[in-house]
């Protein structure tokens, strides 16, 4: 398996895990600190949205 399609994958891994866990704290907040659950899910959901804007910017392979 090549770097490039590793890396692609692992990124694409890494957008679903963050955009999982920011989803779910943001449903079920931690009932000791809310609003502190609620801010750390929202980061973690920007986390998410950087890495699919990575996995957009990738190249492309031109098709001939």
């Amino acid at each position: 398996m090549s770097k490039k399609l590793l890396s692609t994958i692992l990124l694409f891994l890494v957008f679903i895990g963050f955009l999982w866990w920011g989803l779910s704290m943001l449903f079920h907040p931690d009932p000791t600190g809310p609003a502190e659950s609620i801010v750390f899910a929202l980061l973690l959901l920007g986390c998410s949205g950087y890495a699919l804007v990575s996995i957009l910017m990738l190249p492309r392979k031109r098709q001939p």
